[in-house]
């Protein structure tokens, strides 16, 4: 028994626009990251040895590097767009699900940190507006009811 499959559901050009500035964001994120992680200073990312005679405490004792770390979870999170863009270009629900959810979480802080409810020691005023500004686009194309429906359409098998 053969089996068919519905025709294929041409992407938006909207979602196809929103899918590329993810994919594109999230690179330049990705490539930051690693420049950072390059940039450490520590020879050995993983432990540092810190002689504490200074304070007393045992001598060669071992610290874990937090900044190393604190860059591994930020390089990991900065996959996230790429993979929901690449969701997106596909025409997945659960991209354009997640993607609203992600699109929400960046919208709000930055709202609030450009109208200076809360301080963002990392952006500027300008910055957090031109965010704010591309999520509330983002957030309108996947919340319109065309491109649901579109999403609902997807190629599917039998």
């Amino acid at each position: 028994m053969a089996k068919s499959i519905k025709p294929l559901v041409k992407s938006p050009l909207a979602v196809t626009g929103l899918s590329i500035v993810m994919i594109c964001s999230s690179l330049a994120l990705i490539y930051l990251r690693l420049q950072n992680l390059r940039s450490l200073p520590s020879l050995n990312p993983f432990i540092e040895a810190i002689n504490f005679q200074d304070l007393g405490l045992p001598m060669d004792d071992l610290t874990i590097n937090v900044a190393f770390f604190s860059d591994i979870v930020i390089l990991s999170i900065s996959f996230v767009p790429l993979i929901l863009g690449i969701g997106l270009w596909n025409l997945y629900s659960w991209a354009r699900a997640i993607s609203v959810c992600l699109l929400t979480s960046v919208l709000i802080p930055s709202i609030m940190a450009a109208i200076g409810i809360v301080s963002d020691r990392g952006a500027t005023i300008g910055t957090n507006l031109i965010i704010s500004f591309v999520c509330a686009i983002g957030l309108a194309i996947l919340l319109n009811p065309k491109i649901i429906s579109t999403f609902k359409r997807k190629r599917t098998i039998d």
